[in-house]
């Protein structure tokens, strides 16, 4: 499975203090689970990226350089958590990892739409024990809590 960063919240946030509280509460808060650091391209799959909805995930296998400013506005470094027994998957992602234009994109009304499925690469499937191969088109509740937006896939 390579070695995948399996226990590290996303890095790169607007100042290394900023970065270090984000990195400390959600892994206070995810403390014993079982989590993958991975990158979320947003987007369709079938118009090459654009649009809303989830593009691609894929797991991370290097720690991201801290940065000053988020990587691009069409993705994100997050977090994946199973839940529902591996029947789903809960994605974590810190407010200050998007940039203006993504939030208002994609999570337009607390609520992220996927228009279609989006692919689980193996190394997450795996590395999660999920008994799901992707996520399924619909309407997902995007929560917002102490700067770090969850949305549950199940």
């Amino acid at each position: 499975m390579g070695n995948l960063i399996t226990s590290h919240a996303p890095l790169g946030s607007l100042n290394r203090s900023s970065m270090l509280r984000s990195v400390f509460e959600l892994q206070e808060i995810t403390k014993g689970m079982k989590q993958l650091s991975c990158d979320v391209v947003f987007g369709s799959p079938a118009a090459d990226c654009m649009g809303t909805g989830v593009c691609k995930i894929s797991a991370r296998t290097a720690m991201p350089k801290l940065k000053s400013k988020p990587n691009n506005c069409l993705s994100a470094p997050g977090m994946l958590y199973p839940i529902e027994g591996g029947d789903g998957v809960t994605l974590v992602i810190a407010r200050e990892m998007m940039c203006i234009k993504l939030l208002r994109s994609q999570f337009k009304g607390g609520t992220l739409t996927l228009h279609e499925p989006c692919s689980l690469p193996n190394d997450i499937v795996a590395g999660l024990s999920l008994k799901i191969n992707a996520l399924k088109p619909g309407d997902y509740t995007v929560d917002e809590v102490d700067g770090f937006f969850r949305i549950n896939f199940c």
